[in-house]
């Protein structure tokens, strides 16, 4: 599909959307690095798992670390292309304009729940920092992890208020 067929793949125009557009695909990118070097890890894991029947200590733990991440980091982005799956069967009969009214209003539900889930997320970063929590077999500081998802949550909160934005654009038309 193209950007001429979806209009939620159409790339903003102004200057705050453009803006959230590169940092949401930055993000994502980011994501799919961490995605590529956990895979990269698995691989390893496997080779030496057959070949010296040795396991690599502790790998799960890193693989829980990289997941949450990963996960974190792609949201922005699929809220930015309109990605999230909606349940529509409701709406399908409702105008156009009913139907950007109710976007608008879930994004802003959207925005006030991934605004609350990154502060909560800061505030436990804060913790864990502070007591010095750590993985069991590595001892990887729990923190790092809160590293990535704490600004993912504040962008997704940042790009669904953008994407409510649009649809009340489009309700007013």
């Amino acid at each position: 599909m193209n950007d001429a067929q979806s209009p939620a793949l159409k790339r903003p125009r102004d200057r705050v959307g453009r803006a959230l557009d590169v940092l949401c695909r930055a993000f994502a990118v980011g994501g799919g690095l961490v995605l590529a070097a956990m895979a990269l890890m698995m691989v390893f894991r496997i080779a030496r798992r057959s070949l010296i029947g040795t396991p690599v200590q502790g790998d799960f733990e890193l693989v829980q670390y990289a997941t949450a991440i990963a996960v974190s980091m792609f949201l922005p982005f699929c809220q930015m292309v309109r990605g999230h799956i909606i349940v529509d069967f409701v709406t399908m009969g409702a105008s156009e304009r009913v139907r950007a009214a109710l976007d608008a209003f879930a994004g802003v539900l959207l925005a006030g729940a991934a605004v609350l889930v990154g502060w909560r997320l800061s505030v436990g970063m804060g913790e864990l920092l502070t007591n010095g929590d750590s993985s069991m077999i590595l001892g990887v500081p729990t923190w790092y992890a809160y590293t990535a998802m704490v600004p993912s949550f504040f962008l997704l909160g940042c790009a669904a208020l953008y994407t409510a934005a649009i649809n009340l654009l489009e309700v007013r038309k």
